[in-house]
């Protein structure tokens, strides 16, 4: 659905058009519409940054949803981790509705990576690894996302690191004194909860475990992720855990799971797309020698 068309509109009359500013930044097109505001992109005038233009509802922002806008933008910016979209400035436009200007992130969500079949075990390692060490960054210092799902990361090649996550209007502090709970392993849960569907296809069922639901993943994987969807959250790795565990997993278990052959009961689509099984790689007779390029278990 078109931009425009998800506005209602009282608010469809507000809208910004491609050239139009706010503070230094000209508007290209719109991105996208949530509970509280517009998302625009936008490009500096001055420096060559292109960035995502947050501007509340005209006639419908409250207080309370412009502070906690702000206070989104400073929970990111003091996380300061290459993994959690960066906020260059915030502003006031002339009718007293805040913007916030933040990174544009190119890259594809989870969300978008498993709509059409499940990640390589090796791609899903990867994110789980960098997912759990940004949240563990985050943890440490206090602030719990709370909002955690498969389009909140995005993968993101280019970057100096693997994935960003995004959308952090939730979060909240341990010692906040709202009064809701705040337990940094829904973290872990709600990143347990990614890690199935990105493995199964499936979102988690209490009766069927991951190693039930993917017999070729390695137990080793299968059993963190039933450890994460634990419906304790003492049962719960911590996201350090998490992190420790997967870079183990990524470095060993893995690449031994990539190069053995299949077994009878395993599912083709999950081994990693890219590469020969070891029995399809070409013997090159030279001179009476053969030689194979194999790796070492």
């Amino acid at each position: 659905m078109h931009f425009r068309d998800t506005v209602t509109r009282t608010v469809t009359r507000d809208l910004l058009a491609p050239g139009d500013r706010i503070g230094d930044y000209k508007i290209e097109r719109g991105l996208s519409v949530d509970e509280h505001g517009l998302v625009y992109l936008g490009t500096h005038v001055v420096l060559p940054r292109r960035a995502e233009i947050k501007v509340m509802y005209p006639g419908t922002w409250t207080r309370a949803v412009a502070v906690q806008m702000l206070r989104e933008a400073c929970i990111r910016e003091a996380l300061g981790h290459p993994g959690v979209p960066r906020v260059y400035e915030c502003g006031v436009l002339a009718d007293r509705r805040p913007w916030t200007a933040s990174e544009h992130l190119d890259g594809t969500t989870i969300a978008e990576a498993i709509a059409s079949a499940p990640l390589s075990i090796a791609d899903l390692t990867s994110v789980l690894r960098d997912t759990a060490a940004l949240l563990h960054h985050a943890h440490a210092r206090g602030v719990v996302h709370r909002q955690l799902t498969a389009d909140a990361i995005v993968r993101t090649p280019d970057r100096s690191f693997g994935v960003c996550v995004r959308d952090w209007g939730d979060a909240l502090t341990l010692d906040t004194e709202a009064h809701v709970r705040v337990n940094a392993r829904d973290d872990v849960h709600a990143l347990g909860v990614i890690a199935f569907r990105a493995l199964t296809g499936q979102l988690p069922d209490r009766t069927v475990s991951a190693a039930d639901r993917c017999p070729a993943a390695p137990d080793d994987l299968t059993a963190l992720i039933d450890r994460m969807l634990a419906t304790d959250p003492a049962a719960r790795p911590t996201s350090a855990d998490v992190h420790d565990r997967v870079r183990w997993l990524a470095d060993t278990v893995v690449p031994l799971a990539i190069d053995r052959p299949l077994r009878p009961t395993d599912v083709p689509r999950w081994t990693p797309p890219h590469g020969l099984p070891p029995d399809q790689i070409p013997v090159i007779e030279d001179d009476g020698f053969a030689v194979r390029i194999t790796r070492k278990p």
